[in-house]
């Protein structure tokens, strides 16, 4: 217990990172093509725009990720029948089951660390967790 808290924390987004990378590289996804995917939810329809600002990209460079998704056939397009100048997109199937990977890898990562946290711990490290989370964030 001699590591400050910023070396735990790097510890540990080190490791995080290193099973996303496994991950991406398993679906042959860039780092932006990665986030892109996350960003939209099964069944949902979004907008390039909406999409973008939740990547955190700006709408030039988030219209290029979101075409790549598109060629790799993770997105498609998905027509506004409101306004045909939106450019709406939705999952695909390959993106669905990208998804559901993803998610997989997470909820093992997830019950690797919950199994080795006593039950009465676990609330007080969550909060803790968020706290941190809340303090570091932008």
């Amino acid at each position: 217990m001699n590591k400050r808290i910023v070396e735990l924390i790097f510890e540990l987004k080190f490791t995080c990172m290193s099973k996303e990378e496994s991950i991406r590289e398993e679906l042959k996804l860039s780092p932006s093509e990665y986030r892109g995917l996350l960003s939209i939810n099964p069944g949902e329809i979004v907008s390039c725009m909406q999409m973008s600002n939740t990547m955190g990209l700006s709408k030039s460079r988030g219209s290029r990720v979101i075409d790549k998704l598109i060629d790799n056939g993770f997105l498609k397009e998905a027509k506004n029948d409101g306004d045909q100048r939106i450019f709406n997109v939705k999952l695909t199937t390959k993106g669905l089951n990208a998804i559901k990977r993803i998610n997989c890898v997470m909820s093992e990562c997830e019950s690797a660390i919950l199994k080795n946290i006593p039950q009465d711990e676990l609330l007080t490290f969550t909060k803790t967790l968020h706290r941190i989370s809340e303090i570091i964030s932008p």
